[in-house]
């Protein structure tokens, strides 16, 4: 039997949508003075450190020409950085944070040491100063989060000097002699002027794999370092491959090659087993597993936030009158919309703790908002749902287990889209094909728990001339390769983009006000629908021949947060299933069911095979 798609990605590996940019390494050393972080750079030790004097711009690439260097050392706890740079010339005053005590930093000239520690490409942490010596830190961007360092700033004479220190412990265990962490450090000498970096990078700043190195050297040798650094793309691929590796773990056992498999299985078709028994195939459904090539990391079932998100609001109380995971989906979706206000948000980066703590107060939340909210509270009840982008509008597609299928929601109106005289809802890919086929005039939107229908039109509002049914947002949409937002939190960038191409867009570009947008230039186009719309929860039934009338079942799923197969032989109980068991027939007929279920107690659906013993 052939290998599935997935028995060869987890060979070959998926897909790499964008490789690491950055090659490069600052030795950092270990000092065994303190420095008084009071900005003046007087300590001795400093003519031991570490130098960076190469910058470089992200937006329009190339080299800085800045006179500019940042020094950094290792004291055996922390990680002290000093600054000489140009002055640095703010206008306005910080405001204070949404969600802390501290001075949002980010808009005013600043600053910015982000550290990615053991260099995980995953969570990494941002410790920004101006030039007041004001302090602000964020995980990711997510200014809730804080930790205790020290800085200390001094601006005369046309120049900028500081000294930072940020204790490690306070972050992750103290690096190991030989350890990298992955760095970049920004600055941005005045409003309007574009920042410079320690790193080159293209407009993805906010992705960890693009950030630059630091190696601990501690006591090592010479020879032991070049090693080290040479053994860096070793240890890029070797961290992906881990990642990826954990990723697929989560979604079920990895389908084993078996000999004997029978193949072309389909109803009405007769087989002649190895040992003389005749079958007849009388009924299946039994929907091959379809698989993306390219990664998408999911959340996990024990993330605490995850967690927190369903039990503090009481989800599963607001779901359960649904009959199945269909009207579920819409009852959380109304419920959003009837509890949070639809407006313009705060300035802070979307979290559905956050949204909805906030939004049940008062605060009101626009379409990126409360799509992001509802995604993340869909995973939390075991659902999948994945935060799409269309033009001008933010949304969301969520897998259902009822229809099998992708489907579209929005938050912001309460609806979703099918097509008239049918009950199935479509998914954003389907809408976007039916907007460029002629208008989107054959579809109904869709609102609310009572599913109240109206026809879509080619009717524009008068207020901005936008279509009534906003179907036109779907000319194009890309579609974000992550759900793991508590894991790793949202910031602008820090994920990868998929845009399936078709007749309709292929030789063509995204244009947002007279340029290229953004998510067409940092998304990957496929050709393959199954890449972005790949099937979840099943439990496809592999059966194969070994020369009795026993056949061998294998179990095949991708169900993300999964937990384990059951069984029902001929009608019977459900029962727990390894992934490979033995199905004993018996003259007349022999029914096989089987469905996966995911670490949330959530069953997909279910498959189904009757076979006739003559």
């Amino acid at each position: 039997m052939a290998l599935s798609l997935f028995a060869m990605t987890m060979l070959t590996g998926w897909i790499r949508i964008e490789d690491p940019t950055s090659a490069i390494i600052y030795e950092i050393p270990t000092i065994s003075d303190q420095i008084d972080t009071d900005g003046r750079l007087a300590e001795q030790c400093w003519s031991d450190a570490c130098i960076i004097r190469e910058f470089y711009h992200a937006e329009n690439p190339g080299p800085c020409t800045v006179d500019a260097r940042i020094l950094a050392v290792f004291d055996g706890k922390g990680l002290v950085f000093g600054f000489d740079l140009p002055a640095l010339v703010g206008e306005n005053e910080p405001v204070r944070c949404y969600l802390s005590d501290e001075y949002e930093l980010r808009r005013v000239p600043n600053v910015t040491i982000t550290l990615d520690p053991d260099h995980r490409h995953g969570i990494y942490y941002k410790f920004i100063i101006d030039p007041e010596g004001r302090k602000q830190d964020l995980m990711v961007d997510d200014e809730s989060w804080t930790i205790p360092w020290t800085a200390g700033t001094r601006q005369e004479d046309g120049r900028f000097s500081a000294e930072v220190r940020v204790p490690v412990e306070k972050i992750i265990s103290q690096p190991p002699a030989g350890g990298f962490w992955g760095f970049n450090i920004s600055f941005s000498e005045a409003p309007g002027r574009e920042a410079c970096h320690s790193t080159p990078m293209d407009i993805k700043t906010s992705d960890a794999e693009n950030f630059g190195h630091l190696l601990f050297k501690g006591t090592l040798t010479g020879k032991q370092i070049a090693g080290l650094k040479s053994s860096l793309p070793d240890i890029h691929r070797t961290m992906r491959e881990n990642r990826l590796a954990a990723n697929n773990a989560i979604c079920g056992p990895i389908l084993e090659e078996m000999p004997g498999a029978l193949l072309d299985l389909q109803v009405g078709r007769q087989f002649s087993l190895k040992d003389g028994t005749y079958i007849t195939c009388l009924g299946m459904d039994n929907q091959p597993v379809v698989r993306s090539n390219y990664p998408f990391f999911y959340e996990k079932f024990d993330n605490p936030d995850l967690q927190r998100l369903r039990k503090q609001y009481s989800l599963h109380e607001i779901i359960a009158p649904g009959k199945n995971d269909f009207e579920q989906i819409l009852l959380l979706n109304e419920w959003l919309v009837n509890h949070v206000p639809f407006g313009s948000p705060p300035p802070i980066m979307p979290q559905a703790l956050h949204i909805l703590h906030h939004g049940l107060n008062g605060q009101a939340f626009y379409c990126t908002y409360m799509s992001f909210a509802l995604m993340q509270m869909y995973c939390s009840l075991g659902f999948t749902a994945r935060k799409i982008t269309s033009v001008g509008h933010g949304t969301l597609d969520v897998w259902s287990n009822y229809w099998r299928k992708w489907m579209q929601i929005d938050p912001s109106r309460n609806s979703y889209f099918r097509l008239q005289g049918t009950a199935v809802p479509l998914n954003s890919n389907e809408i976007r094909r039916e907007f460029h086929r002629n208008g989107g005039v054959d579809m109904e939107m869709v609102f609310g728990k009572e599913q109240r229908a109206e026809r879509v039109t080619l009717e524009r509002r008068d207020r901005d001339g936008a279509y009534q049914y906003r179907q036109e947002g779907y000319e194009w949409v890309a579609y974000k390769t992550r759900n793991n937002f508590f894991e790793i939190p949202f910031t602008w960038w820090n994920f990868d983009y998929l845009i399936v191409e078709d007749e309709y867009n292929e030789n063509k570009t995204w244009q947002y006000r007279g340029e290229r947008d953004v998510r067409d230039r940092i998304g990957t186009r496929t050709g393959r629908i199954g890449d972005v719309f790949w099937t979840l929860n099943q439990a496809y039934i592999h059966l194969y021949d070994h020369g009795t009338a026993t056949l061998k079942v294998q179990l095949e799923t991708h169900t993300p947060n999964f937990d384990r197969f059951e069984v029902s032989v001929d009608k019977g109980e459900w029962q727990a299933s390894s992934p490979v068991l033995s199905w004993e027939l018996h003259r007349g007929q022999n029914h096989l069911k089987a469905r996966s279920v995911n670490k949330f107690g959530v069953t997909g659906p279910e498959h189904k095979i009757v076979l006739k013993v003559n």
